[in-house]
């Protein structure tokens, strides 16, 4: 991500504050400091959600990108300490940005300087954290999918979620969803070690999982290079609300028509979909910000902070870090789709834009369908 335009402008703000806060009279702050360095490798993970070795790590890194001021290259690293350290409070617990300001007596005007910096370089390393199955990794993710429920040459599960929003100030309408609170959708494709491999943030709440979809690159580029995408056979499954292509696998329509095979298809369609449930239910149950993102109206800043998560959520996986949310107080909003939105889907779902797209269509299904019980 390249730095944005005001950056030197805002190094002549952040750097004298962050100097003042390692050096100046905020005892909150060498406070904060000390408290973090006494837990626990246990209490560590359970309040900053990263085990202290990856925190340490990209501490480090963030410490020599140059997105934290050098104000005094002497402190860099309990700069970039303290301003990684803070941003993973702040996405690690829901309670407001005002809050933050008087625990840590810091200025509100500086944590949101320093939340800005930490997100732009989290978001530099998407690229390399977020990528697309390649080579050998294909193979190994067409095993572990098939090792669950038998189902043969699956490259990936997609689906959406909706990430809670304040009421946005322009074209508030757009943003309120069906569940009847305001939101911005993150569609999702995950492995079948609950890793990202692609993701979508930042579509109104009102759309539904098909119409983001179809705007995503996602569904662009593999429209017209499935091969490239999609090697050796493989496709995705979704539920639903998504439509039956080439290289997309939905279950069959919920029928009365359905034969026994059709209704055992859709079990082990539904069961394999579980992964990306559990994605999801790792990514808000550990960055508890996600559950609803009430201090800022700035659309850009909500979708930086989701997908900085979804960086950080596979770090951890990288790591075979999956954490126990059992006993937290999460409050998982996905999943509650498969109940209301067979109502959404119709003709207009199934379609694809290329003759002959019903045969298309039955084809791919069934081709998958008959691999299983034939």
């Amino acid at each position: 991500m390249n730095r944005p335009e005001n950056y030197e402008e805002e190094n002549l703000i952040l750097g004298p504050e962050l100097h003042f806060l390692i050096h100046g009279r905020r005892h909150r702050v060498d406070n904060f400091l000390k408290i973090i360095d006494s837990w626990s490798y246990i209490e560590f993970k359970r309040r900053l959600r990263l085990p202290r070795q990856i925190t340490i790590k990209l501490i480090g890194e963030l410490g020599k990108s140059g997105y934290i001021p050098e104000y005094n290259p002497e402190y860099r690293y309990k700069s970039a300490k303290l301003c990684f350290l803070l941003f993973l409070w702040y996405i690690a617990n829901t309670e407001p940005l005002k809050t933050l300001s008087n625990k840590f007596d810091l200025p509100t005007s500086c944590i949101f300087h320093i939340l800005k910096r930490v997100l732009a370089w989290l978001l530099t390393k998407v690229n390399t954290l977020i990528t697309w199955p390649r080579g050998i990794d294909v193979d190994v993710i067409c095993e572990g999918f098939k090792a669950q429920q038998g189902i043969p040459n699956i490259l990936g599960v997609i689906d959406c979620t909706q990430i809670r929003i304040k009421k946005p100030p322009v074209d508030a309408s757009d943003y309120y969803n069906r569940q009847k609170f305001y939101s911005i959708s993150l569609e999702a494709i995950v492995d079948s070690d609950l890793r990202f491999t692609n993701v979508y943030c930042g579509s109104p709440g009102s759309l539904t999982d098909t119409q983001v979809f179809r705007k995503s690159m996602l569904f662009h580029i593999a429209s017209s290079q499935s091969s490239i995408m999609f090697p050796r056979n493989t496709f995705l499954i979704g539920d639903s609300a998504y439509p039956s292509l080439p290289w997309l696998v939905p279950p069959f329509r919920d029928s009365r028509y359905l034969t026994s095979q059709q209704v055992e298809f859709n079990y082990l369609h539904s069961s394999t979909r579980m992964v990306i449930d559990k994605t999801f239910e790792q990514l808000k149950g550990r960055f508890r910000r996600l559950k609803f993102i009430n201090d800022y109206y700035n659309v850009e800043f909500i979708i930086h902070t989701v997908i900085a998560a979804c960086v950080l959520h596979n770090y951890c996986i990288n790591a075979f870090d999956i954490y126990d949310f059992s006993n937290d107080d999460v409050d998982f909003q996905h999943g509650i789709h498969d109940l209301v939105q067979p109502q959404f889907y119709n003709q207009n779902t199934e379609e694809i834009n290329q003759p002959n797209r019903r045969a298309v269509r039955i084809d791919r299904r069934t081709q998958v369908f008959n691999e299983i019980f034939s």
